[in-house]
């Protein structure tokens, strides 16, 4: 009985070097297939209005920031550089594609600000950009 299993081994690991040895030194019959590799660019963000509406102090001042040109939902939309004049407020709402600005402002002057837009990512990071504005108050 013992014999048999002996043999039995045997015979079970000649089968497998066989077997691997095959699959190593085998050439096949053709080569594989391959897709072309395809890189995508994704389009920058555009940014409407390209300039904000002069403002005049004392009177109510409304404007909207939209994106456009992007492929997922905006996941922030908010002023890095710069800052609002006082008397107007910031207003993004995650997932919207644009920013609100609203309020009455107290002073006239030239306010300068920075607004920054991140995109979600599906299977690589998503769409970024910036903008500059320059608010003229009269």
């Amino acid at each position: 009985m013992k014999l048999a299993k002996n043999h039995l081994l045997v015979f079970m690991l000649t089968l497998l070097l066989s077997t691997l040895a095959c699959q190593l030194f085998s050439k096949p019959d053709s080569e594989p297939t391959r897709e072309p590799f395809l890189q995508t660019t994704r389009p920058e963000l555009v940014f409407t209005p390209d300039t904000l509406p002069d403002a005049e102090a004392g009177v109510p001042y409304e404007v909207t920031i939209q994106i456009s040109q992007n492929e997922t939902p905006v996941g922030d939309f908010l002023i890095v550089e710069g800052g609002l004049p006082d008397g107007l407020t910031y207003e993004f709402v995650e997932g919207e594609d644009n920013a609100r600005i609203f309020g009455v402002i107290r002073e006239s002057g030239t306010y300068k600000f920075k607004v920054s837009v991140w995109c979600y990512g599906t299977n690589v990071s998503g769409q970024t950009g910036e903008k500059e504005y320059t608010l003229l108050v009269k």
